[in-house]
């Protein structure tokens, strides 16, 4: 490690006291507190050289990682897919200054940022910022040619390439890829010349370019989650690699421990232009790991073989000019090797040679494990022994995880936490973590590309199907010969997107079916020694699926596991609990008010649910448990390279890496940001290699035995004072002249006064935006406090703060405080029966509540009774995995101002209350909560209240604007569908009175549910005429988007109509019908609305063509508790 410091200048006679006590302190600790940056010295993906010393001399390799050249495509969303197909070779190239540093994407620094709010993954500085929007280009580097290549087979070889990919040598085109994730190699022998410099130019496009959007998907191509769907370049190792002209060209080894036998099938490629005969042994010797055990070298691959253990006698084989053959070899084992478990990981070396006549022509090296896993009636075991496994999953973040370093330290976590098991999600990951499993004795359950969360995969598009399929054949053949491999995850949650998000018609549900069917297939004739297939969270097709097991996601009823174990399958949770979805409102379920507090007391929460999902688990003896997860949501981001948390992350800041090597196998990134990890491999002494929350304790804890742990519920306590309010006389002071204050307090039922009762009981209201400093109105506050009445300003602002102090008896400052959620402190009858649940606005609010805070001398001589949340809980709420973990952390600690939202403070014989919440946000958001203080302070609602609400308590349309009528007789029914007089407008343009065509809208109600617009009083026509009704409903979250929160509410909305209508939500048409049928006729149902997070606006165009003209709408949700959480208006 290396340091540098910031120079620091002292003057006078304290500079020798200060160097001396610095001296004491560096004595004392190896951190420099006044590092400008941290420095890594060791590789950061320590990495050998892809061919081993076992098979030299007979094969070598270069690794052709380096500074590449580039050549961007601006706008290559415009060229269209035939030109993408089809490039142009440069001529007279403009490469770019800035080489890119392969292997990584172009486009890396552009990953899982938005605004910075969230970790900083700035890995390559150097890397031009307009980078970040290229969509194509071209990459070039050149590569000499070696006489030692004579007579052999030259291979090029890519590990992965994101995007659709061509590759050209000296101009010449000898590949086409279209696969993210795995190596594909291209024989080049013929293409690379003697005597010159060769040149390979690599054509990589956005996959992303050939999506074809639909209602079923739009991704044509296996795109994985967030890494495979982003990265655009080289962003694994290449090589070229010299092979004999007779090789082995891939090896299979299958240990059975049920017969104890060793069998291994090779595949030998003859490229020559004659017959060969040739002879195939092998010896087998033990692995013998050589690795440290410190952080730092632990994770750097070193090792030798053992002395041979076996032996598999030569065998003779034909192969045929420019052709393959394949052999097996079988040999009993008879205890001569140690058993590969996950508490003793013993690995062994095969070395295959091939000999012709006495002649050794090559060899090659394949690392496997002696173990077997099966299936015994519901358990799976492993050499023969019923296992359970404890895992963890989670999606692949890009350069952060692009190491061994992060691989041990994501398996040294599991394994402090009890668990053995861990699913590489969503898509491939680079090989070495399967190595490192292997190694560490963690079971795999190995996931494809196949993710369809975000509902991308396009089931209607033969392409799709048929570059699944060959993504899985690629997928199993890279990876069959890893011990640590388990069992196969196909899939992942295909059928609840297509079921629950497509509304797929039965045919295309059917087809989903039969390709997991086949996936399932070509999986099992791809490597028949694993009998664990699944598709993770793909439990709606348990009766047609052929999956030997049966993994689900989410759920956690006692009811959902009982029955999933019920059908004779070794079973599991592939992904449980809320850890990833949750706000503070669901985790507050298990621990009440605590959840709103913190991040951390939110984690309680999550804890206290995963140890009871466990339970069940445990309870219902599942074969595989999986709570969402350790390693994103049970640790905390690390601030790594980052002194000062107080602040945000600045480009100066995080660990910094020497100085890139050309030739190096591995990612060479420049930096690692603050944030993106919650793993420290050694990058960063002043941290410890993870931090944990509350669940990963809980996990642990659960994890360590077979025993059911204790589970905790806590109730929400909520502010709880002996007190009976008296009725007061409310008195408002403004100066408003619109009378915001005045019109909240009325639309509420509040009868407004100018005056005091005399000899009674007075409640005085001071508009804290607007507030008055006459010396009447000052006047009249003093009285009132004088007689025991209280005083409430409501309200803050900068611009009327210094007339507010006037009625105050100690002066108060404004903070620039925003916030939308606050916790209580302290116990005051206006607080009576409230707690933080009710002042949680982060759900129901996308703008603050309060703008300003409250501080100053006022504070030290009162009593606090509302802070504003320290945590900004929008940070969280419903936003991208990838960001939220960080940036909720991030808004705890990084500075803001005090901000306190309610006090109190004796004054004469009553009580002034400064309420800094803004009056119209607050009463727009939570009326019940307004009405539930004022009735604290004994305001009484005898007055009318104006309602604003479209929908009753019986789910039926009630109140709406109605826009009437337009003629269109003499249309027909296409003519009549194509009217719209409402394109054009803005949602201020839909508020009473505001005219649309010589017409107005105007607020209607109907008391049934039924709206009959022959009783309406309209400028307008009631035949053959279109009417409109507009109203608004909230969603506290998006109900088309699974990646937020799984197990989404459907809600529904139910249409009866004389004569048709046309339904459109957010101006988008999502539903019509000329002819209805009429009230009598079944209700027409729009399944599934798909309203985003917030205010989704409705708009319904009501068609009459002859006879009566009616319409009755209602809504209906499969989850009855979320009707309670939206809201509907008739206005917004």
């Amino acid at each position: 490690m290396s340091y540098q410091l910031t120079p620091i200048i002292i003057k006078g006679d304290y500079r020798r006291l200060f160097i001396i006590t610095l001296l004491l302190f560096f004595c004392s600790t190896s951190v420099n507190v006044f590092a400008q940056q941290v420095h890594f010295t060791h590789d950061f993906a320590p990495t050998e050289e892809l061919v081993p010393p076992q098979e030299k001399p007979f094969r070598s390799s270069i690794c052709l990682n380096g500074e590449w050249q580039f050549l961007p495509v601006e706008k290559a969303e415009k060229l269209g897919i035939e030109k993408i197909k089809n490039p142009e070779l440069p001529e007279n190239p403009d490469w770019e200054t800035t080489p890119v540093k392969v292997p990584s994407p172009w486009n890396v620094n552009s990953f899982a940022r938005d605004n910075s709010s969230g970790g900083d993954f700035l890995t390559y500085p150097s890397y031009p910022k307009k980078w970040e929007s290229i969509r194509a280009g071209w990459l070039m580097r050149t590569i000499p040619y070696k006489k030692e290549w004579k007579g052999k087979r030259l291979i090029l070889r890519f590990d992965a390439i994101g995007g659709y990919t061509q590759i050209f040598i000296n101009k010449h085109k000898i590949a086409e890829n279209f696969e993210v994730f795995l190596p594909f190699e291209v024989d080049v022998t013929d293409e690379i010349k003697p005597g010159k410099d060769n040149e390979i130019l690599v054509w990589v496009a956005d996959a992303q370019l050939f999506n074809q959007p639909g209602k079923y998907g739009r991704r044509i191509y296996v795109a994985g989650s967030f890494w495979g769907q982003h990265a655009i370049g080289i962003w694994q190792d290449v090589n070229l690699i010299a092979k004999p002209v007779v090789n082995i060209q891939n090896t299979f080894v299958k240990p059975s421990l049920a017969t104890d036998m060793l069998t291994v099938e090779a595949t030998i490629s003859n490229t020559s232009d004659k017959v060969r005969e040739v002879n195939v042994s092998g010896d087998v010797s033990p692995w013998v790991n050589l690795a440290g055990k410190d952080v730092i070298s632990a994770p750097e691959p070193k090792w030798e073989l053992g002395t041979t253990a076996l032996s598999f006698p030569g065998k003779k084989i034909s192969i045929n000019p420019h052709s393959q053959a394949t052999l097996s070899l079988s040999i009993k084992v008879n205890g001569r090797l140690k058993e590969w478990t996950t508490e003793h990981p013993n690995l062994n070396g095969l070395i295959l040679t091939i000999k012709d006549g006495n002649n050794e022509i090559d060899k090659q090296y394949t690392r496997f494990g002696w173990r077997e896993f099966t299936l015994q009636g519901s358990k799976l075991c492993l050499n023969g022994k019923p296992i359970v496994l404890k895992g963890d999953s989670w999606h692949f973040m890009g350069i952060p995880q692009m190491t061994r370093r992060y691989a041990w330290a994501w398996f040294t976590l599991l394994q402090n936490s009890h668990a053995n098991a861990v699913r590489l999600h969503a898509e491939p990951y680079p090989s070495f973590y399967l190595d490192m499993a292997d190694e560490m004795g963690i079971c795999v359950l190995d996931e494809t590309g196949m993710w369809a969360s975000d509902g991308g995969p396009k089931i209607d598009a033969p392409d799709y199907w048929k570059n699944s399929d060959e993504h899985l054949r690629r997928f199993v053949l890279r990876d069959r010969n890893h011990p640590a491999v388990f069992g196969w995850s196909v899939c992942n949650e295909n059928m609840p997107i297509v079921l629950n998000v497509f509304h797929a018609p039965d045919s295309l549900v059917k087809r989903q079916v039969a390709e997991i069917n086949k996936w399932i297939a070509i999986t099992q004739g791809l490597d028949p020694t694993r009998a664990w297939i699944s598709g993770d969270g793909e439990t709606q097709a348990i009766a047609t699926m052929n999956s030997p097991v049966i993994i689900g996601h989410y759920g956690g009823t006692d009811e959902n596991y009982r029955d999933l174990s019920s059908k004779g399958k070794p079973w599991g949770i592939g992904e449980a609990g809320m850890a990833y979805y949750a706000t503070p409102k669901q985790s507050a379920e298990y621990n009440g008010n605590r959840s709103y507090e913190s991040q951390q007391g939110r984690m309680e929460g999550v804890a206290d649910e995963a140890t009871k999902l466990i339970n069940m688990l445990k309870k219902y003896k599942a074969s595989y448990m999986s709570v969402f997860n350790l390693v994103w949501y049970g640790v905390k981001p690390l601030e790594l390279g980052l002194a000062d948390t107080t602040r945000a992350p600045k480009p100066s800041d995080g660990i910094f890496f020497g100085k890139y090597r050309e030739g190096q196998p591995g990612v060479q990134p420049e930096r690692l940001g603050p944030y993106t990890t919650t793993l420290n491999p050694g990058y960063d002494p002043s941290l410890p290699l993870y931090k944990t929350w509350p669940l990963q304790i809980a996990v642990s804890n659960s994890f360590a035995d077979t025993t059911i742990q204790k589970e905790e519920i806590v109730p929400a306590e909520n502010v709880t004072v002996n007190h009976t309010a008296v009725v007061n006389n409310v008195i408002l002071l403004s100066t408003d002249k619109d009378s915001v204050l005045y019109k909240t307090l009325s639309d509420m039922g509040v009868l407004v006064h100018t005056l005091p009762v005399k000899n009674g009981h007075n409640l005085l209201i001071i508009d804290g935006e607007h507030t008055p400093d006459d010396a009447r109105s000052l006047a009249l506050q003093k009285t009132i406090s004088q007689q025991g009445g209280n005083v409430l300003i409501w309200g803050a602002d900068p611009s009327s703060i210094k007339a507010v102090n006037k009625y105050l008896p100690f002066p108060t400052e404004l903070t620039n405080r925003k916030a939308t959620s606050f916790i209580t402190i302290g116990t005051d009858p206006v607080i009576n029966g409230l707690g933080n649940a009710d002042f949680y606005f982060s759900e129901v609010s996308d703008k603050p509540i309060m703008n300003y805070g409250l501080s100053g001398d006022l504070i030290k001589h009162s009593t606090i009774l509302l802070d504003a949340c320290n945590t900004d809980w929008r940070t969280w709420n419903k936003r991208a995995e990838y960001l939220k973990t960080a940036a909720v952390l991030r808004s705890e600690r990084e500075y803001k101002p005090e901000g306190k939202a309610l006090i109190t403070v004796d004054a004469g014989a009553g009580k002034i209350y400064f309420f800094a919440i803004d009056p119209a946000l607050l009463s727009a958001t939570s009326v019940s909560l307004v009405r539930h203080m004022l009735v604290n302070l004994g305001v009484d609602f005898n007055g009318k209240a104006n309602t604003n609400t479209a929908f009753g308590t019986d789910g039926k349309l009630h109140s709406a604007l109605l826009l009437a009528s337009f003629d269109v007789s003499g249309k027909n029914d296409n003519e009549i569908g194509k009217i719209n007089q409402l394109k054009d407008l803005k949602p201020e343009d839909y508020l009473a009175d505001k005219q649309v065509e010589n017409h107005f809208w105007e607020n209607a109600t109907t008391p049934d549910g039924t709206f009959d617009f022959s009783k309406f009083h309209f400028d307008g026509p009631t035949t053959h005429a279109i009417a409109y009704l507009s109203f608004w409903i909230y969603s506290p979250h998006s109900l088309t988007n699974l990646l937020l929160e799984p197990d989404l509410p459907r809600l529904d909305m139910y249409l009866n109509a004389d004569d048709g209508y046309q339904v459109y939500l957010n101006n988008n048409l999502i539903k019509e019908t000329i002819n209805a049928g009429g009230l009598t006729s079944p209700a027409q149902v729009i399944k599934a609305l798909p309203l985003e997070k917030g205010w989704n606006h409705f708009v319904i165009k009501a068609i009459q063509k002859e006879g009566s003209w009616k319409l009755a709408i209602g809504i209906d949700c499969d989850k009855k508790a979320f009707l309670n959480e939206i809201k509907t208006q008739v206005t917004h």
